[in-house]
């Protein structure tokens, strides 16, 4: 079983750390790919994107010139930039930014951007719109998510354009102890948290809801031995 053509191993010194239900994958610079909780059956059950998918949006929308600078106030999101927006997962500015981008545009992205294995339908967003921050009906996968952490880490295509660098300066999670990127996503039940930080990409994946964010992000940022960053 190969990751972006890397072999993936089991990690089997790591049992025992995490909850028995918890999936986390771990890809270091290197190419190395760790299967830290979880079986390989997991890797590839559909599963929904949740706010995840808001990184697909900021990057259509970073690339379409929708917003330029990532720091700067973003509509809809009572004064917050684009990073925070990101951080906080907030809702109502990638609803905002979804409609302006329109659904056969941003469904042309979300398929670019590898997180979506399946040909979009089109349409696929008419009359729910404020359903696009969580992709709708779109699914990925464990594995896909974590590729995309991957191809951030690695600056591949498409992530190496000026939008793909501007997408990483807002996903950096400035409060943390070390510079860490990621992504949260809670919907669906699932809990996500994919991102990168130095030497590694990590995607942690937990059943259930928003209940359970804190302890993915624990799990997340514990791959650097850092406590959760304070927003």
């Amino acid at each position: 079983m190969r990751i972006f053509g890397l072999a993936l191993l089991w990690a089997g010194t790591c049992l025992g750390q995490f909850p028995g239900d918890a999936v986390i994958l771990e890809t270091s610079e290197a190419g190395e790919t760790l299967l830290l909780s979880g079986r390989e059956t997991d890797l590839d059950v559909p599963r929904e994107p949740a706010s995840t998918f808001k990184s697909v949006i900021a990057w259509a929308a970073l690339d379409r010139g929708l917003v330029k600078d990532v720091e700067a106030p973003l509509p809809g999101a009572d004064g917050e930039n684009l990073r925070m927006a990101l951080q906080k997962s907030l809702n109502s500015p990638f609803d905002l930014l979804a409609v302006e981008l329109g659904g056969d545009l941003l469904g042309e992205y979300a398929g670019r951007s590898g997180l979506i294995p399946d040909k979009i339908p089109s349409r696929w967003m008419e009359g729910r719109e404020k359903e696009a921050r969580h992709g709708v009906d779109l699914m990925t996968t464990i594995r896909r998510e974590h590729q995309m952490a991957v191809g951030w880490m690695m600056g591949k295509p498409p992530w190496n354009g000026e939008a793909g660098r501007k997408l990483q300066d807002a996903l950096l999670w400035k409060e943390a102890e070390k510079p860490i990127r990621a992504k949260t996503g809670t919907y669906g039940g699932s809990v996500w948290v994919t991102g990168y930080g130095p030497g590694k990409a990590v995607t942690v994946w937990l059943p259930g809801g928003i209940p359970r964010r804190p302890e993915a992000l624990k799990i997340f940022f514990g791959r650097w031995e850092i406590p959760v960053p304070t927003s």
